[in-house]
C-alpha cells in the first residue's frame, strides 16, 4: 500500500504492526537486509552528502548547497502573471512561535530510544535521500529526550536532529502518556540531502507536512536571528494555496480552485529592488530586517495551508526567543510587496 493522500489517512485493519529502529538497525520485516543497508546510509549522510552544510560559522544551515531551499533566487524568472497572483494573498504576514510550530531538540547516540506507536505513516527515506518506504501503522524507536515536548496546538509536531550524523526526524500529534508514546505520521531524513523527499516506488509522498517535506525545511532558528543573518529561504503557509503542487513540495494540502491561489511548492521573494532604508521605514527592523533581508535573497516557499500568513520560526519552547520574534515580528513587510518566480522549466 502506497500513500495517497496522508493529511486524511487512517490507521488501517488487519495490518500486522512493525517494529523499526528509524536510522540505526533492523526493520522486522522480509526486506530487513537491504533496510538494514539504507539505514547504515542513512546514518552516515549516505553518497552526495556535502561538508558545505553551514552557512556561517556557528549556525549550519540544514540540507546541501545545491538545495533549492539553499539556492538563492537570482536571476530566476518572475511569472509573467505575478501581480495577479500576489493580489490574492490578503492579511497580514506573521511570525507565531507559540503554536502550530515546531520544537527542535538536539539528539546523540546515547540519547535513550523510546517506542513511539504511529496510527498513520512512518516515511523512511534512505539511499542517500533516493529512497522513500512508507510504512502504515508502525512501531518506531526514536531517539527522544526526557524532556522533549511537542508544540502547542492540535497538530503537536515534534523535530530531532543528530548533528554528528545528520539524521533527521519529526512527529505530528506527538503524545507522551505516562511511559507511553504516540503520533499520528513520523518521517526520517538526513540534513545532508537536497530537502526534497523523494516518491516512494508505487507513487506514495512523505507523510508529514502540507507540502509533503520536513519539519527543519524554511525554519527560522535562534541563532540565525542572534547572527543577523538567514542563508536559506523560508516556509510559508496561508489561508488558500491550490490542490496542485510544485518542487520542492511533493504533494499538496490545499484545497483552493481559484486560479488566482498558489500551487504549495511555489516561490516568493520580497522584491529585491526594495532598498534597506524603505525596509526600515516600514517599521521592520532587528530580527524583521533579518528576516527580510532574507525573503529578498532566497525568498519563500509556499509549504502548508494556515489560517492566516505565516513564515515558519521555531518554537518558543525550545528557541526561547524571550520577544525577539513573536507573531507580530514580520507584520511590518506587507505582502504586495511579493513577487511570484516562476518554477524552474
Amino acid at each position: 500500500m502506497t500513500l495517497r493522500t496522508p493529511r486524511t489517512a487512517r490507521p488501517g485493519s488487519g495490518r500486522r504492526t512493525r517494529i523499526i529502529r528509524a536510522g540505526f538497525g533492523p526493520i522486522g520485516i522480509a526486506a530487513a537486509a537491504a533496510a538494514v543497508a539504507a539505514l547504515a546510509l542513512a546514518g552516515s549522510g549516505g553518497p552526495g552528502a556535502t561538508t558545505a552544510d553551514a552557512a556561517h560559522s556557528g549556525c549550519p544551515r540544514p540540507y546541501s548547497d545545491r538545495s533549492p531551499w539553499n539556492t538563492p533566487v537570482g536571476d530566476a524568472r518572475v511569472d509573467p502573471r505575478s501581480a495577479f497572483h500576489v493580489a490574492a494573498l490578503t492579511g497580514t504576514l506573521t511570525s507565531d512561535p507559540t503554536q502550530y510550530t515546531y520544537p527542535v531538540y538536539a539528539v546523540t547516540r546515547a540519547t535513550p530510544r523510546r517506542t513511539v506507536t504511529v496510527s498513520g505513516w512512518f516515511s523512511n527515506v534512505v539511499a542517500g535521500g533516493r529512497t522513500l518506504a512508507n510504512h502504515r501503522r508502525a512501531t518506531v524507536r526514536l531517539p527522544i529526550p526526557a524532556r522533549a515536548a511537542a508544540a502547542a496546538g492540535s497538530d503537536a509536531q515534534i523535530v530531532l536532529i543528530n548533528h554528528a550524523t545528520g539524521d533527521e526526524w519529526g512527529a505530528s500529534h506527538f503524545r507522551r502518556t505516562g511511559g507511553r508514546f504516540t503520533a499520528w505520521n513520523v518521517y526520517h531524513y538526513n540534513t545532508r540531502w537536497s530537502g526534497v523527499p523523494p516518491r516512494a516506488a508505487g507513487g506514495g509522498s512523505f507523510a508529514n507536512r502540507g507540502a509533503g517535506v520536513t519539519y527543519l525545511a524554511g525554519l527560522i532558528r535562534p541563532c540565525e536571528i542572534a547572527a543577523g543573518r538567514i542563508d536559506h529561504a523560508l516556509a510559508f503557509a496561508y489561508d488558500s494555496p491550490r490542490g496542485d503542487f510544485v518542487r520542492p513540495a511533493t504533494k499538496s494540502d490545499g484545497a483552493s480552485r481559484d486560479p488566482r491561489d498558489l500551487p504549495e511548492g511555489a516561490r516568493l521573494q520580497l522584491n529585491p529592488a526594495i532598498t534597506p532604508a524603505a525596509i526600515r521605514r516600514w517599521g521592520c527592523t532587528g530580527a524583521c530586517f533579518t528576516i527580510a533581508r532574507a525573503l529578498q535573497t532566497y525568498g519563500m516557499y509556499v509549504i502548508d495551508n494556515s489560517g492566516r500568513p505565516k513564515v515558519m520560526a521555531e518554537y518558543g519552547g525550545t528557541a526561547r526567543w524571550r520577544g525577539r520574534i513573536t507573531a507580530k515580528t514580520v507584520s511590518p513587510i506587507p505582502l504586495s510587496a511579493f513577487r511570484y518566480v516562476a518554477p524552474p522549466g
